[in-house]
């Protein structure tokens, strides 16, 4: 077996293109998720479930919600109503 070392040219800043605007990303919709909690459930608490039935999450009432986008998290919050919705106070960015 003949292995040999790859050189790879240098760049520059002077070679470098248009970048990519904000601008043009701004629009992109993304998925984004309000957790409450977590839990570890075996297969046999889920197949129990039922209406009625609680799921015990690892989070005290009152504590900040986790705003994740594309699972990572980005902001913390507090639940508010808005008319008939629910929707979330940001109080912590996380990612900047």
């Amino acid at each position: 077996m003949d292995v040999k070392n790859v050189n790879f040219p240098e760049f520059s800043e002077e070679g470098k293109g248009e970048k990519v605007e904000q601008k043009a990303l701004g629009n992109i919709p993304v998925q984004a998720t309000v957790e409450l909690g977590q839990t570890e459930l075996s297969l046999k608490d889920i197949l129990e479930l039922a209406e009625g039935s609680i799921v015990e999450l690892n989070r005290l009432a009152g504590e900040p919600l986790d705003l994740k986008v594309g699972g990572q998290l980005v902001a913390q919050g507090e639940v508010v109503a808005i008319d008939d919705y629910y929707g979330l106070r940001i109080t912590n960015v996380v990612m900047r």
